[in-house]
């Protein structure tokens, strides 16, 4: 199991200056157009539950065991484009999604 993360997101993500014993955790949430949406935030603790999902030189991001069947090869982008700049979440697996593309179905 495991996510893929563009260069240019990660190295957005390091600008954030994510401090060595924390993560990035990523979680499936109801909510949006489809159904579900992704929320990702910074995080100090790793639960029991937790995998990894994503580990390159200090950055690391993790998710709830229960939340992997919607997060298998997902792909987290960065676009900086002016009408709407920030982290994307691009789902292969999703059987469908929003128009504007924040939310999902799985």
């Amino acid at each position: 199991m495991g996510i893929n993360i563009t260069d240019k997101a990660i190295a957005e993500l390091r600008k954030l200056n994510i401090a060595e014993d924390s993560y990035l955790r990523i979680t499936v949430i109801p909510g949006g157009c489809s159904g579900m949406t992704y929320s990702a935030a910074i995080d100090n603790e790793k639960k029991e539950e937790d995998e990894i999902l994503f580990d390159n030189d200090g950055l690391r991001v993790i998710a709830e065991g229960g939340t992997l069947i919607f997060l298998e090869d997902l792909e987290i982008d960065y676009s900086d484009d002016l009408i709407r700049s920030g982290f994307r979440f691009k789902n292969p697996n999703a059987s469908g999604s929003c128009g504007c593309g924040s939310s999902f179905s799985g």
